[in-house]
């Protein structure tokens, strides 16, 4: 059940079910984001070993970013603006959480999304120029553990929103668990190096908590979704560094 609604709430698939969950059942699930993370990077190393075959390592980065996009329906990217958009243009932390929940997009928003998607260009270049492009799978696993991470550890900024409903049954067990995944695919794909990467991705997440914290006095959903970015292209820069370091 909460493996499916972390399928259902993270990615355009139609998973079967029903579309309103409880505020226990969407914090419990949040153990299950990790393998969402594995589903996501699986598609993107199939998509990546076909196109590979076809083009050079420019296309085959520009189909990888399109598919992990679409995959996602644009949800991180959308946190990841409206969360540069408040802190950005508040002055205060009324007025930064007021400016987030506008649909509209404002220059810093669009600056963060295009710094994102331009660096996860860059560095997919790097991994499917080589032909290294197993090492994807690990990306997306520990973009959606730096939510978790995030969930975990840091408060909600406001009583009544999607961040505090997360929160407060994600709890100890979820946490462990998501970790023991995203640390197995880690070790799996790139063995001691991948354990560097983690522990990148896992900084990552903590510096931008902190940050939260401090301009919002917590993380919302959308402070989830724009961890789950920024950690992404630390994650695949570290990858891809890895990646060379191991080279023969």
């Amino acid at each position: 059940m909460g493996f499916f609604l972390a399928l259902r709430f993270l990615s355009i698939l139609p998973i079967p079910g029903k579309a309103q969950a409880t505020d226990k059942q969407l914090g419990r699930s949040t153990a299950w984001y990790p393998v969402v993370g594995v589903l996501l990077g699986a598609l993107l190393f199939a998509s990546a070993y076909l196109v590979t075959r076809l083009w050079s390592a420019l296309p085959a980065a520009f189909f990888c970013l399109a598919v992990w996009t679409v995959f996602t329906r644009g949800l991180h990217l959308d946190g990841l603006a409206d969360s540069f958009d408040g802190i950005g243009g508040g002055a205060d932390r009324q007025r930064r959480l007021e400016i987030m929940k506008d649909s509209r997009i404002g220059v810093f928003g669009v600056l963060a999304v295009a710094i994102v998607l331009i660096g996860k260009f860059a560095f997919l270049t790097e991994l499917t120029g080589v032909y290294r492009i197993r090492e994807l799978i690990l990306v997306p696993v520990l973009g959606r553990w730096s939510m978790l991470l995030l969930i975990f550890s840091f408060p909600a900024a406001t009583g009544g929103g999607l961040g505090h409903r997360v929160k407060q049954h994600c709890r100890l067990p979820q946490f462990i668990f998501g970790t023991l995944v995203a640390a197995a695919c880690a070790w799996f794909l790139l063995g001691p190096w991948g354990l560097l990467v983690l522990a990148a991705a896992g900084l990552t997440s903590a510096v931008l908590g902190l940050l939260f914290w401090g301009k919002l006095g917590g993380c919302t959903g959308d402070s989830y979704g724009a961890a789950c970015e920024i950690s992404e292209v630390v994650s695949l820069a570290a990858v891809a560094v890895a990646v060379h370091l191991r080279m023969p």
